[in-house]
């Protein structure tokens, strides 16, 4: 029993921060770095959750997968889809059409989960299933009834994130974060002591949710840190990222001996700034977007996400979004995201979303009400990049926009389209990233700062922040990849991409994928003449996965809170 290959995913896992955090504190990844290969791993863009995984799972970009946010946008609407878009299969389904037997267990954007005929898969957070898991996101489906037998029901939503603002909600996490991982863990010892795999994948959150919800605390040099901290708050964060390098200490003893073993995280963390920055007013400011007047309508989409999404519990809350219908979620999603914007007198807008800043042109003939002729969008690219260039900090004047990409310069495939037009890459204000707030929902220009009130700053009761506002951890482009095992060398630090990993493991697995992979198999981790009893073999075509009910995953993106 035990598995040839294991692939661990911690989200949002840091290189620096393990580092800092020592040896003594994480000694088996600081013993799986000294002993083999290690990357701060380039993110593919944006650093997200979702199109950072699914390159993982698939080993091609977004531009081929299709995966690049939680929604899918047409028009002024923005549907629910998660990875349900996804438009290739993960390495799990193509090596089980090979013969091996895969594990895929808890990544997300995997729902529905892949039907492999000599495995097991599970899908994970964005499954659409209520506050407790059922049969719909397993495979096999009797996988469900064994589990809930062996270690209980299955729950997502066991801290609420839009609870934080509560009296003693931050120090709670860190106890209910390594249970959880704990609880996760135990269950992939089990799998693995149980049968015998060729890959095992496994992922954990709880890095991700940690630095989100602890990373001021942690740090000292924070503008968001609280004016006292306890030690025991101050080391929370740290407590989670031991947490989970026993688990990964734990999960490599189940594997058994030689295995190989892969790390990554789908982006890094870092921390955020007490400075707001409202894209859409900049853009109404430099003439390029119009707002609407604010009428009953705006002021009571606002209302219902807030009631829902706060005061609701999360399992009352999955109930309301369930019998509402498919359509509610996305209507409200997309009229609080565009229906502040008078789209007849607008040329440039944004979703304004924290984690992904991104402009759409308003194109004529493409968008319903585009003003923009198709003929002008050269001259309006260079417009914009003029306009954000001479955006400045109004408290120090420092330049905030580093670079404005178009799509076509990040991604290639046939599903670039699905992209924003144009992708932004914002400078830190002192190590520290800005937070883009929705302008929908701003305070009135006169109490912000610079030109239109386009920055604000955080009052000392925001610091904190919950799910929904500023969170003050924030992604970074750069994550965590090591490699350990038999057919890698004593490397130390290299360069890799995210796809990268995935052609790495192949490579490890004996398994060519030829040219339908984005990545390259690393010479500088792989020792020569590796895995010479296995012979190469061909991973066989792409195929799309099935399709998701597209409902069901709005209720449960939305019930989650992931998505406003």
């Amino acid at each position: 029993m035990g598995a040839r290959h294991l692939l661990i995913g911690l989200d949002g896992a840091d290189l620096d921060l393990v580092r800092s955090l020592g040896r003594k504190r994480l000694p088996n990844l600081h013993r799986l770095m000294a002993q083999g290969a290690f990357a701060a791993l380039r993110s593919v863009q944006p650093p997200a959750t979702l199109p950072n995984w699914t390159t993982l799972l698939t080993g091609v970009d977004p531009g081929r997968h299709g995966v690049f946010d939680f929604t899918t946008r047409s028009g002024y609407d923005v549907r629910f889809t998660a990875g349900s878009v996804r438009e290739a299969p993960t390495i799990a389904s193509r090596l089980d059409r090979m013969g091996k037997r895969c594990a895929c267990l808890y990544f997300p954007a995997t729902w529905p989960p892949e039907r492999l005929e000599h495995g097991v898969f599970i899908s994970g957070w964005d499954a659409p299933v209520a506050f407790e898991a059922d049969r719909s996101f397993v495979w096999p489906h009797s996988l469900h009834d064994e589990i809930t037998r062996r270690f209980g029901p299955q729950r997502f939503d066991d801290v609420d994130e839009f609870d934080a603002d509560a009296a003693g909600w931050h120090a709670r996490l860190p106890a209910q974060l390594c249970a959880r991982l704990g609880r996760r863990a135990e269950l992939g010892r089990w799998l693995l002591e149980s049968r015998s795999w060729d890959l095992f994948a496994i992922y954990f959150g709880e890095s991700d949710t940690a630095a989100h919800h602890l990373w001021a605390l942690h740090d000292a040099d924070s503008p968001r840190r609280p004016a006292r901290v306890s030690p025991q708050d101050e080391g929370g964060l740290a407590r989670v990222y031991t947490a989970l390098d026993t688990a990964v200490g734990e999960l490599i003893e189940s594997a058994g001996p030689d295995v190989e073993v892969t790390i990554a995280s789908d982006h890094g963390f870092g921390g955020a700034s007490d400075k707001v920055l409202y894209l859409n007013r900049a853009l109404a400011d430099a003439g390029l977007l119009t707002f609407a007047r604010r009428g009953l309508r705006q002021r009571l989409v606002g209302v219902a996400k807030e009631t829902a999404l706060t005061h609701l519990p999360p399992r009352l809350r999955e109930r309301v979004f369930r019998a509402a219908g498919a359509r509610l979620p996305s209507l409200l999603e997309s009229r609080a995201r565009f229906g502040p914007i008078d789209m007849t007198r607008t040329r440039v807008f944004s979703d304004e979303l924290n984690y992904f800043p991104a402009l759409h042109l308003n194109l004529r003939g493409r968008e319903p009400s585009g003003c923009v002729d198709p003929a002008e969008v050269e001259a309006l690219v260079g417009q914009v990049r003029e306009v954000l260039g001479q955006l400045r900090d109004p408290w120090h004047g420092g330049p905030v926009v580093s670079r404005v990409h178009r799509r076509e310069e990040l991604f290639s495939g046939p599903h670039v389209e699905r992209a924003p037009d144009l992708l932004l890459e914002l400078h830190l204000d002192d190590g520290y990233s800005y937070n883009l707030m929705p302008s929908g929902s701003a305070p009135p220009a006169g109490s912000c700062a610079g030109a239109a009130g386009s920055f604000r700053r955080l009052t000392p009761d925001e610091y904190l922040g919950r799910k929904g506002r500023s969170l003050q951890g924030s992604h970074r482009d750069r994550g965590l990849f090591i490699a350990h095992g038999p057919a890698v060398r004593v490397a130390g630090e290299v360069d890799a991409a995210m796809a990268d990993v995935t052609a790495t493991l192949l490579s490890r697995m004996g398994v060519d994928a030829g040219l339908q992979l984005d990545g390259v198999a690393l010479d500088a981790v792989l020792r020569p003449h590796r895995n010479p009893a296995l012979p190469l073999v061909q991973a066989g075509p792409m195929s799309k996965p099935p399709p998701a009910d597209e409902g069901r995953v709005a209720r449960r993106l939305r019930a989650l809170g992931y998505i406003d």
